[in-house]
């Protein structure tokens, strides 16, 4: 006889809707961080590119991690390659904005804005016909003023004074290190005040980066050379983590901590689950973060193949119930990562009232830092960015990728596919879309009142809403979107 049926139906994220709270007048969006702590690794957003051969490689970690993400490597590559990677991530050098999108004084804010969204430049340089610098538009500064976008930025801008300018054009990037400190932006200029290039206090950061790891054979020295190249986290990567098989790598690694050097203060996360019992495991074997998901990825198939999985938010909801009882129990804060079905801003907050993290892969593909090939409007590779219309995607189980240690697989005589392989619509560069979306949680936060994370979880309601609900609240509806 079974042991349990579970009638509730399992809920996703677009079937809720986030409810509004006071907001006080100091509840801006520049006065808003979604900043996250992942058991002492601080990230500046809230986001994890997966495990995924197709989504995270060099360009992908490197873009994610420089705009305050972390991408997490996959295991599928050979661990030379995975290691080297993380070492070139963690040595990479901040380098000078030498021919930034400049605009002059009297161009209008709306006009600017068009341009902050277009390329995802938060920052932009105002100059004269002569290129003689004038200020500096900031976005968030615009944000905080009471200004209609008709006037022109030079009624916004940060003027020379407000800020760390130098007539160096020669100017080494060790001196723009030093002479940045605790400022968040270094203007050049040359003896004519002319604009030479801009350096930017996120650039100076090291950039944080992950690194997936299976449970068999030859775990240990992935975790050792990816240590030694200065990685920021390690991920036990699994379809099913509730597992005795997870339980001695947790336990292994918490030894390596005593005797590996670098190891102490680089987390472990393990995953994934998706009941309340699977997550209390890994938290009593010693998992830093626990990864929540499965069958939920817009490429995944497991549902289908094994009637195995559960509908993301019922499987997150089930995880924080253990999180708060494990916590009530030993005191420790175990933060938790979302995994799958998360694919739009709406989702990434809805996710965020429970979740410290979440994981994409489907949300990354798009982009043209994406490792799967790009392809043209006939379906041909192409490295010129205009003609890309496409990009090659496929799953860490499909039989392109054939991730045998992911899904349990011994050898290859056990496969079968747990994930498809085809193309996704290309969407330009990472940062313009990413820097859009993130405003909009902002603005979510904003809503609750609510200007940490933190306090968004602990303060956000949500509402499930009935399927004609959806159809009114969450689309347009009885209008003819478009001109004509």
């Amino acid at each position: 006889m079974v042991k349990q049926i579970v009638r509730e139906p399992g809920r996703t994220f677009g079937e809720f809707s986030l409810l509004t709270g006071l907001t006080p007048t100091d509840c801006t969006l520049p006065n808003i961080s979604l900043a996250t702590d992942l058991a002492g690794l601080k990230l500046q957003l809230p986001l994890l590119s997966a495990a995924m051969t197709s989504v995270t490689g060099y360009e992908m970690a490197l873009a994610l991690g420089k705009e305050g993400g972390l991408g997490v490597l996959p295991v599928r590559l050979p661990i030379k390659e995975q290691a080297a990677i993380v070492e070139r991530i963690k040595s990479y050098e901040m380098g000078f904005v030498e021919d930034p999108v400049c605009i002059e004084r009297d161009t209008t804010i709306d006009d600017a804005v068009r341009l902050v969204e277009r390329h995802g430049h938060s920052k932009l340089p105002v100059t004269d016909r002569n290129n003689v610098f004038l200020g500096l538009f900031s976005f968030d500064r615009y944000l905080e003023l009471d200004v209609p976008p008709s006037d022109p930025v030079g009624s916004v801008m940060l003027a020379p004074d407000e800020m760390v300018c130098c007539h160096d054009p020669a100017l080494s990037v060790k001196q723009a290190k030093q002479l940045l400190g605790e400022g968040r932006y270094l203007v050049v200029l040359d003896k004519l005040e002319r604009l030479v290039k801009l350096a930017f206090r996120k650039d100076v950061e090291k950039i944080p980066v992950a690194a997936a790891i299976s449970t068999h054979k030859g775990w240990q020295a992935r975790v050792e050379a990816n240590l030694a190249a200065g990685v920021d986290m390690i991920v036990i990567d699994t379809s099913d983590a509730h597992s005795e098989f997870v339980g001695e790598v947790l336990n292994a690694y918490r030894a390596m901590k005593t005797s590996v050097p670098h190891a102490r203060d680089v987390p472990i996360c393990a995953g994934n689950v998706i009941t309340a019992d699977g997550a209390a495991y890994l938290m009593e074997q010693g998992a830093d973060i626990v990864k929540v998901g499965m069958s939920s990825g817009s490429i995944c198939t497991t549902q289908r193949q094994k009637a195995t999985g559960r509908a993301p938010l019922t499987a997150l909801i089930a995880a924080d119930r253990a999180r708060r009882a494990y916590h009530e129990q030993s005191g420790h804060y175990v933060p938790l990562v979302v995994d799958g079905g998360v694919g739009s801003a709406g989702d990434m907050i809805i996710a965020l009232t429970l979740a410290d993290a979440v994981m994409m892969g489907g949300y990354f593909n798009h982009f043209l830092e994406a490792a799967g090939e790009k392809l043209d409007e006939n379906m041909r590779l192409t490295g010129h960015e205009p003609e890309m219309r496409r990009v090659a995607t496929w799953g860490e189980g499909s039989a392109r990728a054939r991730n045998l240690d992911r899904y349990g697989h011994s050898t290859i005589k056990s496969f079968f596919t747990e994930g498809e392989e085809g193309t996704v619509e290309f969407h330009g560069r990472l940062k313009p879309r990413l820097k859009e979306d993130m405003r909009k949680v902002k603005t979510a936060l904003g809503n609750v009142g609510c200007r940490m994370l933190a306090e968004f979880r602990e303060r956000a309601v949500i509402e499930l809403m009935s399927s004609r609900t959806r159809d009114v609240v969450g689309d347009t509806h009885s209008i003819h979107v478009g001109k004509g």
